[in-house]
This record gives structure tokens, C-alpha cells and sequence, in this order.
């Protein structure tokens, strides 16, 4: 099954820093799987707790209390850029920063040298999802 995650419809409801550990909690972070193409092929939508671990990594931007809904987002490993097509499993090293874009004012920025992601919990199915 391929997966990937999509910010959008995201809830992004923590950061934490522990040492030089940063983590982004969401609940839940959308998730769409298909035996086929992603975003071509038919397939699911799945809503999961999740979060990103980013390694030596810093937070800045102005961000308000949380849970927050995420507007948009895109993670930057090295080269790559990932908006709404971040691979599942995620698990690198190298240079990696986060932008979640929470509304018209509000961002926030994590920048590490590498990133994972953890699936919490069980998956909750939404919908059946038609790609076109």
C-alpha cells in the first residue's frame, strides 16, 4: 500500500524541544493510501496522530496557542521539496525544515538535520477518495 500524508484538513497540536529534539505533534494528520499512484489512482483517506521528530534541529516563527488547523505546509529535505506528497515511512538525515502555515498571520519553521515520521495509534477511515 502507498501512503502519503497531506497537511491540509491537518491539526497541528504541539511542539515540544528536548535537548536538541524537536517534536511536532499532530492530531490527526491526514493521511491518503492507494494500491496504486498516489494522487492519480483511486484510493482511501485516513485520519492518524502522528508525529515528526526533527534531530539537532530549532523552532522560530509566531505561532498561537495550540491545537491549531494547518492551511498549508511543506517539508524541504535536502533538495527535495514535499507539499502535499510527503512519503510514509519518513525517515532521513541531512538538512530538513518544516513550514506549516497556520493562517494569514501565523507559521511556524523547523529546521533540523533529519527528520522522521511516527504513525500513533490506529488509523481512522474517512472516505473513499477518487483521484482525477
Amino acid at each position: 500500500m502507498n501512503t502519503i500524508i497531506e497537511f491540509h484538513d491537518s491539526k497541528f497540536t504541539e511542539i515540544s524541544k528536548r535537548d536538541s529534539t524537536v517534536i511536532v505533534h499532530f492530531l490527526p494528520v491526514g493521511l491518503h493510501k492507494s494500491e496504486g499512484r498516489l494522487g492519480i489512482d483511486s484510493g482511501t483517506y485516513w485520519l492518524q496522530e502522528a508525529q515528526l521528530i526533527f534531530s539537532d534541529a530549532s523552532v522560530s516563527g509566531d505561532f498561537p496557542d495550540q491545537p491549531y488547523d494547518v492551511m498549508d505546509g511543506e517539508l524541504v529535505i535536502g533538495d527535495k521539496r514535499y507539499g502535499h506528497d510527503i512519503p510514509v515511512p519518513l525517515d532521513v538525515s541531512g538538512p530538513a525544515e518544516l513550514r506549516l502555515k497556520l493562517d494569514n498571520i501565523h507559521t511556524v519553521t523547523v529546521t533540523g538535520r533529519g527528520v522522521r515520521l511516527e504513525l500513533l495509534g490506529e488509523a481512522r477511515y474517512l472516505q473513499d477518495f477518487p483521484w482525477v
